[in-house]
């Protein structure tokens, strides 16, 4: 058996060597082989077995102190194992290991998940008087936090989006916030506003689409600080050209607030915008 894969390798190498290009066929029917094949296994009762790794941490490019927990490795991008962890062929796409089945967030076109560079964002309610700031996203294409921008958005430096063509879309914000605390008789919540200027209307100025509240606070008096997650999903028409925007601020749900605030995390990896071209 030794001999017979010795015998094979010099004869592909010996093919390859001396015309530049040539195809090599194994198995069955061994004179007949697809026009497009480079090599081609073709056999009844016997497969080919592909390199085995027990489990991920195995596999290669592997690395505990990675978020995803492997290096990106542009130049690996096609290796394919069987991994017997999860009973499944593997496939790397260059910035981690999926099941062959599982399709790589890079071939949905019609998608783009703007994340965050920015500072935080920290807007106080003072006797019910609050801003209500735009928050800022960036054209990261960052695979490590799911960060790509298939749709081809454009970010202005006011950090308004431009739609660049007609269709319906699903957008879904999602903003990490952190309490401060403050003196709060009633309910306080933080609020991420989704708006609008439409090409066809700019007159009528930035137009509110969808306002979603996440209640922060119970009642009497509050102190310290937490975390939550504000987000919501809505499906909208938009014409090429049409402008989105992102705002968020703090208001008394009911009672008064004195003095609360809240930090929106903007660098977070719970805070991005999903933005799907519906088919």
């Amino acid at each position: 058996m030794i001999k017979k894969y010795i015998t094979l390798s010099i004869f592909i190498l010996t093919a390859l060597s001396g015309r530049g290009y040539t195809q090599v066929k194994i198995g069955n029917r061994p004179d007949i082989i697809h026009p497009r094949a480079i090599l081609q296994v073709e056999h009844h009762t016997k497969g080919i077995m592909l390199p085995v790794v027990e489990n991920h941490t195995e596999l290669p490019n592997y690395n505990a102190s990675e978020s995803d927990l492997y290096e990106n490795r542009n130049e690996d991008n096609g290796l394919v194992f069987y991994n017997k962890e999860i009973k499944d062929v593997v496939k790397y796409d260059g910035y981690r290991w999926m099941p062959a089945t599982e399709k790589s967030l890079k071939n949905y076109t019609n998608v783009s998940i703007l994340g965050s560079n920015a500072p935080d964002q920290v807007v106080a309610n003072v006797l019910g008087i609050t801003g209500r700031p735009t928050l800022q996203f960036n054209i990261l294409n960052d695979m490590d936090r799911n960060n790509i921008n298939n749709l081809g958005l454009i970010i202005n430096p006011s950090g308004e989006i431009t739609i660049p063509s007609g269709g319906f879309y699903r957008i879904n914000p999602s903003v990490k916030t952190s309490s401060a605390g403050g003196l709060s008789v009633g309910n306080a919540a933080t609020i991420i506003s989704l708006q609008a200027l439409y090409t066809n209307a700019s007159g009528d100025g930035w137009q509110k689409i969808h306002e979603n509240s996440f209640l922060l606070y119970g009642l009497v008096v509050t102190a310290g600080s937490s975390n939550s997650i504000n987000s919501f999903s809505i499906t909208k028409y938009f014409h090429a050209g049409d402008q989105i925007r992102l705002r968020a601020g703090i208001q008394a749900d009911t009672g008064l607030n004195l003095g609360t605030g809240v930090t929106f995390k903007m660098s977070d990896k719970d805070t991005f915008l999903y933005i799907e071209k519906l088919k």
